[in-house]
């Protein structure tokens, strides 16, 4: 428990920073997407369905035209930025201890590799739960301050919470990247690309219809229009996601336990 609450007292200035702009953000946006689409006419509608970039997300005019299909919309985008957010704290966490020199804790303080491990992925992890709470709130209290729309709240819950499991995904990419590559000066440069990527991989796999792709990136585990038709999160990829994010944090901790100590990289 020492190590958690140190490590997360060191994120603590990100979690506000982060919660703040995340919850605050959308709820200044959805309002206004909100009021676009309720004075959008036919002609608005056609634009929207002929456009690339709602292609590219796999989403149609009729849904998105839609006060949950707005959130998604807005969602997708909200999402890139939470993996960038994961990833990089998850990343930073494990290469500071070199480019800080500060691993000593390590040699000196009475605790296991292990409970270091999965005190920094803990801290990591409530980081983005803080952060995406405040996401949740900030939308859900932008539904309340529109008037004349009805939400389906069970398939609000579940696109937010979404953006949540994605970012705790990217954290488990950054924890076995930092346990790997620990001598990366520029985490947050790296997230920032395999955060593109992955976005584009998603983009891709839409685009073409080979739906075999949407395994190899974290956004394609969860599809807006799928939740709110169904309800539900797609079980193949729900299954997944438990399988790929278990099995880098147990390869992660067997190389973190492993692995000699290099101050200073």
């Amino acid at each position: 428990m020492t190590v958690f609450k140190y490590e997360l007292k060191q994120l603590k200035r990100n979690i506000i920073i982060w919660a703040l702009s995340m919850g605050g953000l959308i709820f200044l946006m959805l309002p206004t997407y909100l009021g676009f689409i309720k004075g959008a006419d036919a002609f608005m509608a056609e634009a929207i369905n002929n456009n690339p970039l709602f292609d590219a997300l796999g989403v149609s005019a009729a849904f998105v035209m839609t006060p949950l299909g707005m959130f998604g919309f807005l969602n997708s985008f909200a999402m890139a930025a939470a993996a960038i957010h994961g990833m990089s704290i998850a990343f930073s966490s494990h290469t500071k201890e070199y480019a800080n020199r500060s691993a000593e804790f390590l040699l000196t303080k009475p605790h296991s590799r292990s409970k270091i491990f999965w005190s920094k992925v803990l801290a990591c992890t409530a980081d983005s739960l803080i952060v995406g709470t405040a996401y949740i709130a900030g939308a859900a209290l932008a539904f309340l301050t529109v008037k004349g729309i009805r939400i389906d709240w069970p398939a609000f819950l579940l696109i937010g919470i979404s953006l949540v499991l994605v970012e705790l995904m990217f954290v488990v990419f950054g924890t076995a990247a930092g346990t790997f590559f620990p001598n990366v000066r520029t985490p947050v440069l790296i997230s920032s690309c395999v955060m593109f990527g992955l976005f584009c991989l998603n983009s891709m796999s839409k685009k073409i219809n080979q739906p075999v792709f949407g395994y190899f990136t974290p956004f394609a585990f969860f599809n807006t229009v799928t939740i709110a038709e169904t309800g539900s999160y797609q079980w193949n990829y729900l299954a997944w996601y438990v399988f790929l994010g278990a099995g880098l944090l147990f390869i992660s901790c067997r190389t973190f336990l492993k692995k000699d100590v290099i101050f200073g990289g």
